[in-house]
């Protein structure tokens, strides 16, 4: 095909640069009632001869404060410091749409509503969809509180047992917290004994 570039020719382009996705989430408590809530993804592209050769391809935060233990988007900022093209701006004042809506369930489909497709940008999607761990993390936080993680507290229930108080949802969230699972039966022991 005329014009075509001879695919030999594209890979050998290709393999002359890498390409990495970087991601955060952290999680800070303010309050005993709030949290402030950061994301962070950075796209790059590194020359393999030359690693000084750094393309800086996208750059974005999207920082909020979020209620605790409701998980509620209270405030969104989002923040560009690199996207390729003038109207990606756009895509940053729609985020304030998050404000009010639940990390817990049904906080997926509402975001996609929101922010997917032509409706935004998928990168920022990325982030707001990432703010669901925030519910993980924060209880685990709030667990921390209560005693320390350690070996022993995990092994013996009592760590568990402080998360099912703290969220009874716990309950068959995963394979270790099925509820035949040796994880819950210890913690469900723990609880029994301690209110019994």
């Amino acid at each position: 095909m005329a014009g075509s570039p001879d695919l030999r020719v594209v890979m050998c382009l290709m393999s002359q640069r890498s390409a990495r996705r970087e991601k955060t989430l952290d999680v800070l408590p303010v309050s005993e009632s709030t949290l402030t809530v950061v994301g962070s993804l950075r796209d790059t592209s590194v020359a393999l001869d030359d690693p000084a050769d750094v393309e800086v391809i996208h750059d974005l935060r999207l920082e909020t404060t979020i209620s605790v233990p409701d998980l509620e988007i209270l405030d969104v900022t989002g923040r560009s410091l690199r996207q390729p093209y003038g109207v990606c701006a756009s895509t940053i004042p729609p985020l304030s749409e998050l404000e009010g809506l639940s990390l817990k369930r049904g906080y997926r489909r509402q975001v996609l509503d929101i922010m997917g497709g032509t409706r935004g940008c998928t990168h920022f999607l990325t982030l707001a969809l990432d703010l669901s761990a925030t519910h993980i993390l924060s209880l685990y936080l709030r667990m921390r509180d209560r005693l320390p993680s350690t070996g022993d507290t995990r092994a013996d229930g009592t760590w568990a047992a402080a998360g099912l108080r703290l969220e009874p949802n716990l309950m068959n969230a995963c394979l270790a917290l099925a509820e035949d699972s040796p994880v819950q039966r210890q913690a469900l022991a723990r609880i029994a004994e301690q209110e019994g």
